[in-house]
């Protein structure tokens, strides 16, 4: 009877220390993490939307991605209206991965959060399902039923497990690829999780980080630089910000990054922040596309096509004199062709070597 009641003791210490255990993890952190993998062509995701399924690949052999890593289900945009909410579909095309935040704010959405950002263009993102807080207690029960449907404004919503996953291992420039594919009878119900909400909010409250780097400090460098609610130049003006602000760098990317100012949480475009203070990082008649348009591998719209580059992102010049009407250019390290006509000259930034020469 007392070796009963001794286990049963000892059984309650050890749960009491575990629970105390996880209460003092962190459940509040922004984004400077370790990444697993620094090699963008290990991985190729593919998100197919007509099954809701994220899927990554790693090459096999003969240096084809055929070998899968890891399949999830997912919810992206919505694609038709609901009610009076139009439509939001997640952009379909081939991508670079941009920016992280590990516990990131929706600053147009009225204060919802997710864990585990990873940017695939301008303000689409993967990221976990929602929460109410920055606070890893506050997981929203609607969006973990949703998932495996079109639901979100285009990001594309993921287990808590899975955007972490991504998180760490989907590096800057990994490619990722998004189209409907043919629908597959079972797929996403089979990877749906099926645990009720309150197990897997107790569950995903297990899944914490070591403690993260230090957030970068950066300072405007033009005046009247515009802090935005989003990445784009259409979202919400927050304010104005001052050279020489100081302001605490939360997504690093290009051609956005994500900062808190005063207060303040929004989109400032990285060309107007510098991370060396009093000196320009950026250059008044450099190169940038005008609008989200496609690279290509020859000089010709009926060639195959490269990646997209994001609206307002900084281009290397390769060539603009070969082929009339097309310009050669560097983006994430691979050299395309897209038409002359949608490079603009403005401020951009300037990197690697070239900004060793900037004052």
């Amino acid at each position: 009877m007392y070796k009963r009641r001794f286990c049963r003791l000892a059984a309650l210490a050890l749960a009491l220390a575990l629970a105390l255990a996880l209460a003092l993890l962190p459940s509040v952190a922004f984004a400077r993490d370790e990444l697993k993998n620094t090699d963008p062509n290990k991985y190729y995701i593919q998100l197919d939307t007509t099954n809701q399924v994220v899927t990554v690949y790693e090459k096999d052999d003969e240096g084809e991605y055929t070998r899968i890593v890891r399949r999830m289900v997912c919810t992206t945009g919505k694609t038709q209206p609901k009610g009076e909410e139009p439509a939001s579909p997640t952009p379909g095309g081939t991508w670079k991965i941009g920016a992280r935040e590990r516990f990131g704010k929706f600053a147009a959405f009225g204060g919802e959060y997710a864990r585990y950002w990873t940017q695939i263009v301008g303000g689409i993102y993967f990221h976990s399902i929602m929460f109410a807080k920055r606070d890893i207690h506050t997981l929203k029960a609607g969006p973990y039923s949703t998932l495996g449907s079109t639901a979100s404004h285009g990001c594309v919503r993921l287990y808590v497990e899975d955007a972490k996953w991504l998180y760490y291992n989907a590096c800057p420039g990994t490619t990722v690829h998004i189209a409907g594919q043919s629908y597959k009878q079972g797929l996403t119900a089979s990877l749906k999780n099926k645990m009720p909400f309150k197990e897997y909010d107790a569950f995903q409250r297990g899944i914490y980080d070591a403690e993260p780097l230090p957030d970068r400090t950066a300072w405007i460098s033009v005046g009247g630089a515009q802090l935005r609610s989003g990445n784009g130049t259409n979202d919400k003006l927050i304010r104005r910000l001052k050279e020489g602000a100081a302001v605490t760098v939360l997504q690093e990317g290009d051609p956005w990054v994500k900062v808190v100012c005063d207060g303040k949480e929004g989109y400032v475009k990285r060309c107007y922040v510098t991370y060396e203070q009093g000196k320009m990082q950026s250059i008044s008649d450099g190169r940038y596309v005008a609008g989200t348009i496609y690279m290509y591998d020859a000089p010709n719209t009926r060639a195959k096509r490269i990646y997209k580059v994001a609206r307002d992102s900084t281009i290397t010049i390769v060539d603009e004199t070969s082929t009339e009407g097309w310009t050669l250019i560097d983006y994430w390290g691979t050299q395309g062709y897209v038409q002359s006509r949608l490079i603009r000259t403005g401020w951009a930034t300037v990197y690697g070597a070239q900004a060793e020469g900037q004052a």
